[in-house]
Formats: C-alpha cells, structure tokens, sequence
C-alpha cells in the first residue's frame, strides 16, 4: 500500500475533519464577499455586510457534518433556512450550499427517507422563490435599504406597504416568481437527478470495497485453513500409504512366523512379499512428499506429475508434452533422471514467472541410442522479459550444474522468433550404473526409478483451445531445436521450411529472461514456500574437472500452432474484444430498489465503452463547429479544414477506448503527439484532451504504468517547447527548423519554448498524479474490480504457498522417520533372505526358531512403527495448524520456521 492509498484510507475515516476544513474555507470566501455586498433586503428587515457574515456562518454550521451526519445536517439546514428567510436576508452567497445538502443527503442518507427530505426541498425552494421575489420587488417590510435602492424597484410595487398590493404589482410578482421559480427547480432537479445517478454507483462501490475488504480480512484465515487442509491430506495419504504397508507387514510377519516355521519356501515367500510391500511403501511416501514437497527423489517418472500440477496451478497455459522415440528412463540412470526433472521443473517455473499471460509451452523429448535430448520452449516475452529489472539467480546455474554433472549439455536463452527455449541432451547411464527395468522389481522402486509407462502425446483436454502442434501442407509435424555450438551464437538449420529456426545459446550469466526457483512460484526453496523444492545441486556428486567437445545431440525444434492460413477476424470476434468488460453490480440501495434515474446509471456504467464512444462523436462535433475551429496554442489556426478535422479526429477519436484499453490509448496519443509536434504546423484546442488520456492510464493502466506515461510526457513536452520556439522564429514545424537557417538571440528563443513545455510537462504530471489519486482512492467501479481480481488471485496464490509451506514444514520429519522404519523392515527382510539363501546353498534346513525369531523382529518393529505412526498422524489431524501454540508466528508466516514435528508430537503426547 502506497502512500496515497494510505491517505485514501485515513481520508475515509476522518469525513468529518475533512469536511470541517473544507466548510471553513467556504466560509473564508463567503466573509470576504459578504464583507464586500451593501445592504441586502429581507422579508422584515434591510441587512447591512455584518448581518450577513453572521448570517452566512451561521447556515455553514450544518454543512461541516453533512456527510457525518446527513440527515440531522438537512434537517438542522433546513431550519437555519426558514429563519434566515423570515428574519434575515433573502439571498445569501451561501445559500447554494442548499444543493450541497440535498445532494449530500440523498447519496449518503437512508434511501427509506429520501423522498421525504426530497418534498421538503421542494417546499423549501418554493418558498424561497416567493421569498427572494417578494424582498426584491417589494423590499423589507422595516427598515430602509441603502439609497437608491427603491429607485430599482417597478414602479408598480413601491407603495404595496402604504396603497396595498394593486393588479400591476400582481402581475410583476407573478411573472418574476415564475423566472426564479423555474430557475430553482431547474437547480434542484439536477441536483435530485445527480444524486441518485451517483447514489447508484456508491452502492455498487461500497458493494465492491466491502467483497475486497473481505477478501482482504480472511486471507490470514483461507492460508490458516489451506495448511490445515495441507495437513489432513498429509495426514490422510500418509494413512493410506504407510500405515497400511504396516499392517500387512505385522500381519505378514505374524503369519510367517507360524506357516514359515516348517515350509522354507513359504517363509521366502512371505519375506520377499514383506520387502516388496516396504520397499513400495517408501516409494510412494517418497512420492507424496517429494513430488510437490521438494523432495530430492523426483525423478523422470514425476514429471508428469509435475506437468499435471503445472496445469491446475496456472489454468491459462497451455502445456503440450511430446516424445519421439522409444522412451527409455531406466537406461538414464538415478542421478541423470532426477536431473531431467529438475530441468522441467525449473523451466515451468521460469514460464510462470517471465513468460507473461496465457503462454504455450512445448515440452519435446527426443530418445535416440545415445540419450535424451529435451527441449522446453515457450512462446512468452522472451528477451523483453528481463526489461522489468530483476536480476537472474541461480536457478539455470543449478539446472547447468546437474546436467553437466552427468555428462549432458544444456542450452538456454531466448527464441528467435520470440519466447524462450531450454534445451538438454542427457546421455545414458554406463551398463554397470543403468537400473534394469523389471516389472515386479522392487528395488527398482525404492531407488525412484520410474517404471510406469510413458506419455508419448499431451491428451485433448490438456492443451488450451487453439494450441497443439504445427502441422506443414502435408500433415506432417514441423520441428525445430537449438543448436549449441558456442556461448552467444545463433545458427540457422539447414532447412528451407520457413517456420524453422533457431534459439540463441546463452551462459547463465548472461541470461535475461528466466531467473531462478527462489522466489514463490511453481518451484522455490522451502524459504520461500514454492510449489515445489529448489533446483540446488548440492547433493551431486563432485566429478573430475574435464575438458572435452560436447556432442552435438539431435532433438526437435518446438512448434507453435500457426494457422496454414491467416484468416481475418469476424465483426462478432471483434466485437467481443471491443466489448466493455463486465461489472457486477448492487441491486439495491439500503434495502430500497433502485428508481428509473439509477438503473439508467446502472446501465451507462455497463456499457461504459458506448458512453465513451457517445462522449467521443460529441466532442469530434464540438471540434468541427466555427467556435473551435480558430483555436490553436502554437500559430494562427489552420487554413486547411480537412488537415485540422484529421487532428482532430487523430486526437479525439482514440479516447473512445481510454477506459477499455487506457494503455493503449494513451501510448497512441503519445506517438501522434510526438509526430504532430515535429510535421505538422499546428497545434489545435484538441490536443488539451491528451491530458485526460493520462488521467486514464494512470487510473486504469497498470499500478506503474505511471513511468511510462511520465516519460513520454516528457518527450512530448520537450517536442512541444521547441515546437513552441520554432514558430516564434518562423518556422511551422520543427522539421523546418532541422533544415532552416535559426535566427539570433536563439538562446532565448529556446529558454522561451522550454518554458512553455516546461508547464506542459507540469500539466501532464498534475493529470497522472490525478490519474493515481483517483485510483488510490478505490472510489471507481472499474478500478475496484480490477483490485478484487487481483485480491483473487493473490488469495489463490496465499493458499497454494501456505499449503507448500506446511508441507515443507513437516515433509522432513515425516520422511525421516518413516523412511528409517521402512528402511529397517526392509533389512531384516533382506537379512532374513540372505539367512534362507546360505541355508539353501549348504543344502540345509534353517531352524525353526531361526525363522520364527526373524519375523518376531519384524512385527515387533512394524507394530512399535505402527503405534509411533498412529500418534503421528493424531498429531497431524487434531493439533491443527502447526503455529498454533505460537500465535505470533502466524503473521510472519513466510519467515519464521514452524515447530518441529517432534515438539509438536511431544507437546500432543503431554496434552495427553
């Protein structure tokens, strides 16, 4: 929250000092034009200057709580009028605060009373009218006036007090009351008729600012119920997971005991259905908290997963994954897999942060003899994408590191043709390293080998409508891939399909597009609650500094869906763009429906885009008329009609859209502005309008697009200053001035124009401050739901990050524990194998109570296991959030670590 935003909000809770000050400096001005005013009549009396300030303070009082109090400031107003009516002056400079007040007290009153201070207005205006005609054509009843005054009188109406009111008198009464009576019902009904039009609006702001306040009020709230959700789910899989692996286990190991004691193959049997139960246990854990946990065992077989989650988080890109070639993870070897899956997890994550909205991403696996080669290419911002200043981190270094550390390549930067694009070659294992294949291989398993088969083609209901793969003429698929062959060097692939081409190779120093994992996004450190672990590659293994010629690996081009044809949009598709976004709105104002005069604004601010589109063709019509034709703010007026219609229409026509595109308009404005000032030797009345344009965007654009707009102000002002100068040396255009011959004294001729652009610039930045005000103040429709949008999203992001974050918080102890349990199951398995095997190979029986007493050891751990794992899971489901015994850290929850598990798992065992 910025400072004006903070202003804002202070603003609309002190309405009543604000008003104060306000109504003090009325006052001030009412005193100096009172003091100024002689004696004015009244009903009864001739009142001098001071009766009139005094008169004229007095009616402010109620004006200071008008918004405070509405209806007891219209009330008491109205009383202080009816007095100062009989016994003071008919007309005071402040009585057109009257329309203040009524207005103040339809849009901020209760709509249930409306009417009725809308027929005491009335009443009020009415006898106002009688009032001020009868003091001004008859005078006061007592006293004098200053000389002369009678003299102003009609003649017909100076002896009323001493002859009686006559027909002549009557009729001048008449016809003057009628005058004033039209002129203040003319005031008044605009008054009604704007307040209710602005009471519509209120209500659906006031709707809108209480759903984002609400919004904003329970975000500490969705995080606390997300991490809450984040734990039974924990809880819950982790049930399903492992303590079922247990209890097959004891009942395993208790069965073992019995039928395996006199049957040695059943006792094998029973032992390797323990081993495979366990070692598939830990599998799977290590898949539930590794996968979105930012466990280190992901590996090649996850990356669907990681797809899938990819997709659910960011609904708007597209993914489409494609493989070419037999796929052979098992041949890559652990380490090698777990790499190609932190490669795919970094590069969606760098999508997400830099590729900008709706991006297609392209996730294209090659597998030839020699290994895998993977591309990861988006169709994002690409280069432009690092303009936003941020620094890279290290998040392609860690990518470069693992995949170097197993003897591949990689290659990243950004897309000719736009986006960005990563590409690995990651050779196979040596046959001693690769992990056989085996379906029933247990061990396989447990080592995070995937063995599950392949996606070879993203499924339709995966890709966003109007993606998918290019296609050529002939139906076949267009690829293309980068090429490494030096830091920093494009090359083009001897192909003559045009849709082909290549992506620069840039060192990670260099890069300026993707940074690293280490903020929230869809990977990050557990620091920074991501979605899923950091890319560091600590835990490779160090090798052996070589230095050789990488291979040049062969892998696909990503293709982007391009149509074989352009075809040009239809009138119902364009005008689906130009339509005005939709806005939800209140549908009643205190309980009371809205009147023909509201749901007429209600409907003008639907349709926002045709109002402004009316408002542009009036002004396009004002500028053609003769009253605007001869105004100019640099030389004489055009000669040429047509050359300033085509100004105008330049200028005026694009704010059409300044509240439906703000940018965009604003950003034209600048251009032609900028053209204008050089080309063209004028400079119409139209061009003050820009300030508007500036208004606009800064209100509607972008939080910053305030930069931007200052900037190009500054051009344009510059431009118009030696625009300026230029004509006063005689010159049309600044063009001319460029091949012309500049007059003496030049210096002053520049400090001349300079001024004048220098007020220009003052100007500009006066509407952008404006423009920011405006949009701190949260008192637009359009403005507050673009807020609530963003609220919306924030808030989705706020859950996904608190769940990441519970889940970082107790995946570690979790895993420890469970994975040394299993783990010990799994040796006195494999022990008690290798007991029957060396009995088998001396050709003898084992004992019987050799047998018996490996699986009492078993069930005795997997029930002691069983019990603890129990307990865990109490904790997870009945101690709620993890923070919960320490308050205070639920408002630094991205900062201070949690409890761990074991203080919480005491701290529930004590309760107990």
């Amino acid at each position: 929250m910025n400072r004006l935003e903070r202003f804002s909000q202070w603003r609309g809770r002190n309405v009543l000092p604000i008003d104060i000050i306000g109504t003090l400096a009325i006052a001030f001005f009412a005193v100096g034009v009172a003091a100024s005013t002689g004696d004015t009549p009244g009903i009864l009396f001739a009142h001098d200057a001071t009766s009139q300030i005094i008169w004229s303070l007095v009616s402010l009082v109620p004006v200071m709580f008008r918004r405070w109090r509405p209806q007891a400031a219209a009330l008491c107003y109205a009383g202080l009028v009816a007095l100062h009516l009989i016994f003071g002056p008919a007309m005071l400079y402040s009585d057109f605060l009257a329309l203040v007040m009524v207005y103040s007290v339809i849009v901020y009153g209760d709509p249930r009373n409306t009417k009725a201070f809308i027929v005491l207005a009335a009443a009020f205006g009415l006898f106002a009218t009688m009032a001020i005609t009868w003091s001004v054509d008859v005078g006061p009843a007592f006293g004098q006036v200053w000389v002369g005054y009678r003299q102003m009188y009609y003649g017909a109406c100076n002896t009323v007090y001493q002859e009686g009111l006559n027909g002549d008198c009557s009729s001048i009464l008449l016809s003057e009351g009628f005058q004033m009576g039209l002129l203040v019902a003319a005031c008044l009904v605009a008054t009604i008729v704007l307040a209710y039009w602005q009471r519509a609006r209120q209500a659906t702001i006031r709707m809108l600012r209480e759903r984002n306040e609400a919004i904003a009020a329970r975000q500490d709230e969705e995080r606390r119920i997300a991490a809450l959700a984040e734990r039974a789910r924990i809880a819950r899989d982790m049930h399903d997971v492992v303590a079922h692996t247990l209890s097959i286990i004891i009942v395993q190991s208790d069965g073992g005991r019995y039928a395996g004691v006199g049957n040695p193959a059943v006792a094998r049997s029973t032992m390797e259905t323990i081993r495979r139960e366990s070692e598939r246990a830990l599998h799977d854990m290590k898949r539930l908290l590794g996968v979105f946990g930012g466990s280190s065992h992901a590996d090649y077989d996850d990356i669907t997963a990681l797809v899938d989650q990819a997709r659910e988080t960011s609904p708007g890109t597209a993914i489409v994954r494609r493989t070419e070639g037999t796929a052979a993870p098992q041949r890559l070897g652990a380490q090698a897999s777990v790499a190609v899956y932190r490669v795919v997890q970094e590069a969606l994550t760098n999508v997400r942060k830099y590729a900008g909205p709706r991006p297609t991403v392209r996730i294209d696996e090659h597998w030839d003899d020699d290994g895998l080669s993977l591309t990861i290419a988006d169709n994002g911002r690409g280069a432009s994408s690092g303009l936003d200043g941020h620094a890279p981190g290290y998040g392609l270094i860690g990518m470069r590191e693992r995949v170097q550390a197993v003897g591949g390549t990689v290659s990243a930067g950004p897309g000719i043709g736009g986006g960005f694009v990563v590409s690995v070659t990651v050779p196979y294992a040596a046959t001693q390293d690769a992990v056989p294949k085996a379906a029933g291989d247990a061990t396989a398993r447990s080592a995070g080998i995937a063995t599950a088969p392949i996606q070879t083609a993203a499924s339709p209901s995966a890709v966003a409508p109007g993606t998918g793969p290019a296609t050529s003429p002939d139906g076949q698929d267009r690829t293309a891939a980068p090429i490494p062959v030096g830091e920093a060097n494009m090359h083009a692939i001897g192909d003559t399909d045009a849709t082909d081409a290549t992506f620069s190779h840039v060192s990670a120093g260099s890069h300026v597009s993707a940074g690293s994992a280490d903020s929230a996004g869809l990977t990050g450190t557990t620091d920074s609650a991501g979605l899923t672990g950091t890319t560091d590659s600590a835990d490779r293994p160090s090798s052996p500094l070589t230095f050789h010629m990488p291979r040049l690996p062969r892998f696909a081009m990503p293709s982007f869906p391009l149509p074989e044809r352009i075809v040009p949009p239809s009138l119902q598709e364009i005008a689906g763009k130009l339509r005005s976004k939709p806005i939800d709105q209140a549908e009643s104002a205190g309980g009371e429906r809205f009147n023909w005069i509201e749901r007429l604004s209600q409907w003008s601010e639907r349709h926002y885009l045709m109002m402004d589109v009316i408002g542009t063709v009036l002004l396009i019509l004002m500028a053609s008329s003769d009253l605007f034709v001869h105004a100019d703010f640099v030389s004489s007026p055009l000669s040429n009609h047509a050359l300033y219609m085509f100004i105008s229409v330049m200028v005026i026509g694009p704010l059409a859209f300044h509240r439906r595109f703000p940018e965009g308009t604003a950003a034209f404005l600048a251009v032609f502005c900028a053209f204008e000032m050089v080309f063209l030797p004028s400079a119409p009345w139209c061009n003050m309008l820009v300030l508007y344009a500036l208004y606009a965007a800064s209100a509607y654009g972008r939080p910053r697009a305030w930069i931007w707009l200052t900037a190009a102000s500054l051009i344009d002002s510059i431009l118009f200053g030696v625009k300026v100068s230029a004509n006063i040396m005689g010159f049309n255009t600044i063009y001319e001035l460029m091949f012309g011959t500049p007059p003496l004294r030049l210096t002053l001729y520049i400090a001349a124009g300079m001024m004048t652009g220098g007020v220009v610039f003052l100007l500009c930045c006066a509407a952008i401050i404006y423009g920011r005000w405006t949009r701190a103040r949260g008192a637009n429709v359009l403005i507050l739901q673009a807020r609530e949008e963003a609220l919306r999203a924030e808030e989705a992001k706020q859950r996904v990050l608190a769940a990441n974050m519970e889940r970082d918080r107790i995946s570690a102890s979790i895993q420890a524990e469970v994975t040394a349990t299993l783990t010990t199951v799994i040796d006195q398995a494999v022990d008690g194998l290798a007991m029957l095997d060396d009995c088998a190979a001396r050709g003898e029986t084992p004992a019987p109570e050799t047998i018996a007493a490996a699986f009492e050891a078993i069930g005795s751990r997997g029930r002691d296991a069983l019990a603890h794992m129990r307990q865990l899971l109490r904790v997870l489901r009945e101690t709620g959030f993890s923070d919960e015994h320490r308050p205070a850290a639920q408002e630094t929850m991205r900062l201070t670590p949690a409890a761990s598990l074991d203080d919480q798992l005491r701290a529930a065992t004590a309760k107990a």
